[in-house]
């Protein structure tokens, strides 16, 4: 009877703790990671690196993921106005760091400007040989001011994305895998709706939720293969199937620094630094298998 209590007490303290947290805790304690599509356990992985590249959808390669009406940044535009995808204010994409939906929505929206910002509200008052009529007028019309919502960027603007992805070799399966745990939208730099002159990121996105959403979505979320029409492939096969070209912008370090960074001199230093951390990468990767 002692030991039937006691299993009854249990189950009652496992109701009672929310389904997610467990979830969650449970998978913390296990040794996986819960942003991988692949469940590699941790004590599995002989070596690893946190890798970021930079995706530029208007390079020719990329173009599959920003056809028309069919671009990357609608599909998450979309959902996240849909309530369907939750933003990250940064790709550590943790719950402490959830961006709320109207910080994402003031994100794209356009910035407007008032009259008065370029002109004062009597800059022509002075000058203006009717303004004392159109006071007194008694047939003038009244204006009619109609209350319109924001206006947001057009999609295609958004055309710079950031990859974060870990890079382990999985001893057991004696295997190289690239895991992509986060994605950022940028608006860039030259943009006609961007002031600042510089890319300005708007939200982050854990992987696996925009893999499960455009998974949801076959006849939305299509990498165009314009070559055959009938072998569109879904966005979230496209990322797995590594058909985006990106150079590395960064690679983890103590200091938190971009190759761009170690290489100040010139923007085209910086480029092919870029180069031979990948080379540097496909090189060990070759050589792996010598040892």
């Amino acid at each position: 009877m002692k030991k039937l209590s006691t299993t009854f007490l249990l189950f009652i303290l496992l109701s009672l703790t929310p389904i997610d947290e467990a979830y969650a805790q449970s998978e913390a304690s296990s040794g996986y990671n819960p942003l991988s599509l692949r469940q590699v356990h941790e004590s599995y992985l002989m070596w690893k690196r946190t890798l970021w590249r930079r995706v530029d959808l208007m390079e020719k390669q990329n173009k599959p993921f920003f056809a028309i009406n069919r671009e990357l940044s609608k599909v998450i535009i979309d959902a996240v106005q849909n309530g369907v995808l939750i933003p990250y204010s940064s790709d550590s994409v943790k719950d402490d760091n959830i961006m709320v939906r109207d910080d994402f929505l003031l994100n794209i929206q356009q910035e407007t400007f008032e009259e008065d910002d370029f002109f004062g509200e009597d800059a022509f008052a002075e000058d203006d040989p009717f303004a004392a009529f159109e006071e007194d007028d008694p047939f003038a019309e009244e204006e009619i001011v109609e209350e319109s919502g924001p206006v947001f960027i057009p999609n295609r603007e958004f055309s710079i994305f950031e990859i974060k992805e870990d890079l382990y070799f999985d001893r057991v399966h004696s295997r190289i895998y690239f895991d992509i745990q986060a994605i950022t939208m940028y608006l860039p730099g030259d943009s006609f709706y961007n002031n600042s002159g510089v890319e300005k990121p708007v939200a982050s996105f854990r992987f696996i939720d925009l893999y499960n959403l455009f998974k949801s979505m076959p006849k939305e979320a299509i990498w165009y293969n314009e070559r055959n029409i009938a072998q569109h492939k879904n966005l979230g096969d496209a990322f797995l199937l590594r058909l985006f070209k990106g150079i590395i912008v960064k690679v983890a370090n103590a200091d938190d620094i971009r190759v761009s960074e170690l290489y100040s001199k010139s923007r085209k230093e910086g480029i092919m630094a870029s180069f031979k951390v990948e080379q540097d990468l496909m090189e060990w990767e070759a050589n792996l298998w010598e040892y």
